[in-house]
């Protein structure tokens, strides 16, 4: 299967004219948008062509005005009645294959590629959180409207041809249709009820093997208990099911078999939690809004597929609007670390602070190049509204240099400074950022001068030449201060902007990046007698990629531990600290007289493997 790699909208709700949004090689994207920026509806324009294929007129209501489940767009309805206009909504693939849904339903491919796709699609918006944990205080929560929704739409059961919404609702339309006393004898329609049954406790049984470690490793609080997550989904006849308080689907008459009439009762999907082997009985009473969105989302990831197709993504429409900054930079760790390379990652938010937080994460420690990052504005000067993207593609120091190449010094000392206080806080470790004050006895952040005078210290360690920089404090005196005070009366050199450029220009091609790996690691030497020696570490802090001059070693701070030395007649067991991972290495070294380690990225392996591999 083939990646997106445009999207294309015309007449559909926010967009009155044709919007083009490029995806050149099926980029993953991240983009930024105010309340009512158009941006919802990319994510429902896409959601919409995949679950056209399900619709019995094949998404055509949505581009029929006399239909109350149009989506055109208010400024066209009029030009769609007269004919002389015809919404739609197009996306072009990789392998050049394009899907349009217009009035006549989708065109351009065959159902199969379609169902594929939708197989491996994965929506999220706030809505779902919403629905999860809807229930009032004195009820208990059935997600089987979150499922029906959310979940079952997208879901192909083992070895089976039909999504298991669409079985639902085919017996939905049977119920509608067929009289009782047929429906009652049908030996098929039984059947079929039984296989839905049988295929959402299958998908149940997944997601309940998932639920709790995804959870515990990567959204729970540090101090926090781990949880025991389980979806509940009994039979009457299940001897688990002691209250009869879930239900799969059934024909029959309602619980207490007091109502003659027969009719279809839908499921009810419980949750159980466990916090300390005690059973929570209204989660939505006992925990914060945060944690209950952790617990959703832990839920819908438990769904992912581990082997999923090419082009297969999760698209993210302001997801995380309930959660802190801290929690969210869980979800950004799951989705990058977990996600990232398994699935296209289509990414909407209205808060500009996530998405500069979530671009600079991205930046630094992925491959920004597999990225499309901007914003979508609306012109709001002009009738009818229109949204227009702006792709993120300058970069603060392409914006310096086109700053000076237009002779705006005082632009560009501004960005400058900007620059070169966001690299200092970036690369300097908190020790060299912080000091203490002298008079409360606080802890208080360095200012520029300070930082840029810490600047030599780190580069000494970490073997960088700080020659580039001698004279960043000069021009931080000169003109980066004026700048940040806006003193325009202040002369502006232009050699001294250049040569200022140029440094920063140095400063930027220092880069960090953490190791994805885990914190208990190892490495091997053999001492002058022979003896194999198997060095055991524990990483007090992540380890962290120092690259410069096209060479790349791990940062001289690294706080660690020597746990044990192990040869392969004894294990000694060790509690000793360092400052760095180069300080012990050169005291293990010495302590058994062999040759200096120049750069340990060279033999450090934890339990999956060599460090330098996962790079």
């Amino acid at each position: 299967m083939a990646s997106i790699v445009k999207i294309e909208i015309e007449g559909f709700k926010a967009f009155p004219e044709h919007f083009s949004l490029d995806l050149p090689e099926g980029k993953n994207l991240l983009m930024y948008g105010e309340n009512g920026s158009g941006k919802s509806s990319i994510y429902y324009a896409i959601h919409a062509l995949l679950q056209s294929v399900f619709k019995t007129d094949h998404g055509a209501k949505y581009f029929t005005h006399s239909d109350e489940e149009n989506l055109i767009n208010i400024y066209r309805i009029n030009d769609v009645i007269a004919g002389n206009f015809h919404p739609n909504i197009k996306l072009t693939f990789n392998d050049g294959d394009v899907w349009t849904l217009n009035l006549n339903g989708v065109l351009g491919s065959t159902e199969d590629k379609i169902k594929l796709l939708n197989r491996y699609a994965i929506f999220i918006n706030h809505s779902y959180i919403s629905r999860f944990h809807a229930a009032r205080n004195s009820e208990e929560i059935d997600l089987w409207n979150v499922f029906y929704k959310d979940i079952l739409p997208f879901y192909l059961p083992p070895q089976k041809s039909q999504f298991l919404a669409e079985t639902y609702e085919d017996i939905v339309k049977k119920c509608q249709r067929w009289p009782m006393p047929r429906l009652i004898r049908n030996g098929r329609f039984l059947r079929q009820i039984s296989t839905f049954n049988s295929d959402l406790e299958g998908l149940i049984n997944q997601i309940n093997r998932k639920v709790s470690d995804i959870y515990n490793t990567y959204f729970k609080n540090i101090d926090d208990n781990d949880l025991d997550i389980k979806l509940c989904f009994f039979a009457d006849n299940d001897p688990e099911n002691t209250n009869h308080d879930e239900h799969y689907l059934f024909y029959g008459n309602n619980r207490n078999g007091r109502r003659f009439k027969k009719q279809l009762h839908n499921p009810n999907i419980g949750i159980c939690i466990k916090e300390n082997n005690v059973e929570i009985n209204k989660p939505q009473t006992y925990f914060n809004e945060a944690k209950l969105t952790a617990i959703a989302l832990s839920v819908r990831f438990a769904c992912l597929s581990q082997h999923p197709i090419d082009g297969a993504f999760l698209a993210l429409d302001d997801m995380l609007i309930s959660l802190d900054m801290s929690n969210r930079m869980k979800v950004i760790d799951y989705l990058l670390k977990k996600v990232l390379g398994k699935y296209k990652i289509y990414v909407f938010t209205h808060d500009r602070l996530f998405y500069h937080t979530y671009k600079r994460i991205i930046e630094r420690n992925y491959d920004k190049s597999n990225w499309l990052f901007g914003g979508l504005y609306i012109n709001d000067l002009v009738s009818p509204l229109e949204p227009n993207f702006k792709p993120d593609i300058s970069t603060r120091l392409e914006d310096a240099h086109e700053a000076y190449a237009k002779h705006d010094y005082f632009r560009c000392g501004v960005l400058l400074r900007q620059m070169c206080e966001q690299k200092l806080k970036e690369l300097l470790p908190e020790s060299y950022r912080v000091k203490q004050d002298s008079q409360t006895l606080q802890t208080i952040e360095k200012n520029l001068d300070e930082q840029i005078s810490s600047l030599e210290d780190f580069c000494t360690y970490e073997k960088i030449d700080f020659t580039p920089f001698v004279k960043l404090k000069s021009y931080k005196d000169l003109f980066l201060n004026s700048t940040a005070h806006n003193d325009i009366t202040s002369p502006f050199y232009r050699n001294e902007i250049k040569a200022c450029l140029k440094a920063i220009d140095e400063l930027s091609k220092i880069e960090y990046k953490d190791i994805d790996c885990k914190r208990d690691i190892s490495f091997q030497i053999t001492d002058t007698h022979g003896v194999r020696h198997i060095i055991g570490i524990r990483m007090r802090e992540k380890l962290k990629l120092l690259k410069h001059d096209l060479k790349q070693r791990i940062s001289y701070f690294s706080k660690c531990e020597v746990r044990r030395d192990e040869t392969d007649t004894e294990t000694r067991t060790i509690n000793e600290g360092y400052e760095s991972i180069y300080t012990l290495c050169q005291h293990i070294c010495e302590q058994y007289g062999i040759a200096p380690i120049d750069n340990p990225l060279t033999m450090l392996k934890d339990r999956d493997g060599y460090i330098h591999d996962k790079i």
